[in-house]
């Protein structure tokens, strides 16, 4: 009897889990209706690639920034506690990697990068490649989420209509041909919008146009967005504090926005750096310690965190963070604020969730209202959700010293 009972509270709980208030976050992950029927997702891990001689060329010139820029003694030695030092530790093989100072091996990590440990909170990373490979359930689920950032894309871009549960069709957006959603994005937005094929060990959408992923899905939407922003002048100075594997910078090349400016630790700077040196080969693109004379103009420069204030040029047009200041320890999201007060001359675009997650020892993720409330300097100018993922919100706010003349 007692089992019995047991084995009904487990049952019961579970419901509930599944069912009720909330608690089963995965679904509450995808943003459309799936309705009675499966929905059907051709997806697969992306074939490791082979390095190239260009790759290798790539990796030397990594490494050797890399090197130039390991942080100052006291960088290096500081407490800071975040989201970002756990990831860190679990970094090893990249890090042994980068010490054997051998671009061969190098090219041989990064041309496959997202399914070992320095994508971790990136792109992949090896824990999550390990899981999408041996589980069936999970690996259904992480191709539905990526069709469904395609369908919000596709709605955010204008290329298809929002779907309204009050009138007209609706739960038929998801079931979209993938085909048809990529086109239709494609012509909204003016360019092509396949990504660069050079994601190997990346869990992607098959489309006649390519794969997709659902960090190509968020990164042409941030792209597009910025190009509001900055009203698409190729003139303008964009800044991005926390950028992953570049994506965003690499769409804002491919629409023509200006420069973009990459903040971010130096071990990411690496990830960064290979992929936008690989999928733009004839951009101009500047590394930590390269030589440069006054009169280059970059398309893009990467630069490691601990150097932000010997950042060439004083002002942008716009400052871009998106899923991260909430991951950093408070003092380093205030510094960062301080120092876009006063190097902005535009708009601060904040993409951030605000869940305030607990992590390590009586730590909780920052929130960015809350941030800019007290570091002040920043007037919040506009505020609302992001279409790709729920949870997220953009805000846009101004300088304090330019925000009267908005």
């Amino acid at each position: 009897m007692k089992r019995a009972v047991d084995l009904a509270r487990r049952l019961v709980a579970a419901a509930r889990h599944r069912l009720g208030g909330g608690r089963d976050r995965r679904a509450q992950i995808i943003t459309h209706p799936v309705g009675w029927r499966p929905v059907k997702v051709d997806a697969l891990i992306v074939p490791d690639r082979s390095p190239t001689a260009q790759d290798v060329e790539i990796a030397a010139r990594l490494l050797r920034a890399y090197e130039a820029s390991a942080p100052p003694a006291r960088a290096a030695s500081s407490h800071r506690q975040d989201i970002w030092t756990a990831i860190r530790d679990q970094q090893s093989e990249f890090e042994t990697v980068l010490g054997r100072r051998d671009p061969e091996l190098l090219a041989e990590y990064l041309c496959n990068v997202s399914r070992h440990d320095a994508s971790i909170g990136i792109v992949q990373g090896d824990q999550e490649y390990d899981r999408i490979v041996a589980d069936r359930s999970y690996r259904s689920f992480v191709g539905l989420m990526a069709k469904d950032k395609l369908v919000s894309l596709a709605e955010a871009v204008g290329s298809l209509p929002v779907e309204n549960p009050e009138q007209g069709r609706f739960a038929t957006n998801l079931r979209m041909d993938v085909d048809e959603l990529v086109s239709g994005i494609s012509r909204q937005v003016g360019i092509d919008v396949a990504p660069p094929d050079i994601d190997g060990g990346l869990f992607k959408l098959r489309t006649a146009r390519g794969l997709f992923g659902e960090r190509d899905a968020n990164a042409i939407f941030t792209a597009w967005l910025l190009g509001r922003v900055v009203r698409r002048s190729p003139g303008s100075r964009i800044c991005e504090i926390g950028a992953g594997s570049g994506r965003v910078a690499y769409w804002g090349q491919r629409l023509g926005l200006g420069s973009h400016t990459i903040i971010d630790l130096p071990l990411v700077n690496v990830v960064q750096g290979y992929y936008l040196l690989r999928s733009l080969p004839a951009a101009r693109i500047a590394l930590y310690g390269e030589p440069r004379s006054d009169g280059d103009a970059m398309e893009i420069t990467i630069w490691p965190d601990h150097a932000l204030e010997d950042l060439p040029g004083d002002e942008f047009d716009v400052v871009l963070n998106q899923d991260s200041m909430p991951e950093m320890d408070r003092q380093t999201v205030d510094d960062y604020l301080r120092w876009i007060g006063r190097v902005c001359r535009g708009l601060f675009l904040s993409i951030n969730q605000e869940g305030q997650g607990a992590y390590g020892r009586n730590l909780r993720q920052v929130s960015l209202p809350e941030a800019v409330a007290a570091t002040a300097g920043l007037a919040l100018v506009d505020r609302y959700p992001y279409w790709l993922r729920r949870g997220y919100v953009v805000e846009l706010y101004a300088p304090l010293t330019r925000a009267d003349d908005r």
